[in-house]
């Protein structure tokens, strides 16, 4: 078996526990490619090299011989992870040397536990809805998809966004906001959430729409079926908006016309026996904690 092992940055704190990853890879026979840019990282920063199969970069990735994708970093890491996966059907397991990590949801010391899964083939897949992207009916390359989310937002100094929603044919309202975010079950603890949106379990098919900082008490957050066609029209004082699709960021000018719906294409999310959902929102939002009881 091989896997490709991805990370953005990675704190001094977590070095061990990558090292334990990859001896505990080794110890299993699996052979082991790494990114490019995490490598010489790794090699520049703490003078380790480890004895990797071979690099890979964004363009050359060997997913026919991949068999999964471990993302070592925090949410923020495994997001970025998907652009290297989203079309091949290469499973993404994400390890956690971030914060909150509903996504990357692996701790340090599960890490062993998590490679004897991976090697008995202990484990389930998750297929989870992405969106896709096009600006005036093209698509941008490289942007054009979102596993949590498509993001409106306004321009730094400039007043509330006028953006106009449709669902397919049908006017929907104009949102009178700082931004709207378009998301998706599993982006629904993302932005959406802490613009108030509801928490939705991956397991449905829909597609959020939650407004930022709306100017209006009666505008709330709305659940659409995920075959939804959204259409989004912005206007601004400034002339333009802040366009994202996770975690890449453009400036887009009003004229241009999105167009949301549901991608073609899912991504498998490598599911542990031990892992499950509503403990994991138990857990990382603190549900029922109590200071009380802890006396």
């Amino acid at each position: 078996m091989k896997v490709a092992i991805y990370g953005k940055n990675i704190g001094k704190e977590y070095l061990p526990a990558l090292q334990n990853l990859v001896k505990c890879l080794e110890k299993h026979a699996i052979q082991v490619v790494c990114e490019a840019g995490f490598a010489s990282l790794l090699q520049e920063r703490f003078g380790y090299e480890p004895d990797f199969e071979s690099l890979f970069g964004k363009s050359a990735l060997p997913a026919e011989e991949i068999g999964m994708l471990l993302s070592f970093g925090g949410d923020g890491t495994f997001l970025d992870s998907v652009e290297y996966v989203r079309d091949s059907g290469v499973p993404v397991l994400g390890i956690n040397s971030g914060r909150l990590g509903f996504l990357a949801n692996v701790r340090a010391d599960e890490i062993e536990r998590a490679v004897e899964c991976i090697v008995g083939g202990q484990y389930e897949l998750e297929q989870r809805e992405m969106l896709q992207l096009k600006v005036d009916g093209r698509e941008m390359q490289g942007f054009d998809y979102a596993l949590n989310e498509v993001g409106v937002q306004k321009v730094a100094t400039s007043s509330l966004l006028n953006i106009h929603a449709y669902i397919g044919d049908v006017f929907l309202t104009t949102y009178w906001a700082d931004g709207l975010v378009v998301a998706t079950p599993t982006g629904s603890t993302a932005y959406s959430m802490s613009g108030g949106g509801p928490i939705v379990s991956p397991e449905c098919h829909n597609i959020i729409l939650t407004p930022i900082c709306p100017h209006n008490l009666s505008m709330r957050p709305l659940v659409v079926p995920a075959d939804s066609v959204i259409e989004l029209k912005v206007e601004s004082r400034s002339g333009n908006f802040i366009l994202s699709t996770d975690s890449h960021i453009c400036r887009m000018e009003d004229s241009c016309h999105l167009t949301i719906r549901r991608n073609d294409k899912k991504l498998n999310v490598v599911k542990l026996p031990e892992h499950n959902y509503y403990e994991t929102l138990r857990n990382k939002l603190k549900w029922g904690k109590d200071e009380r009881n802890e006396k």
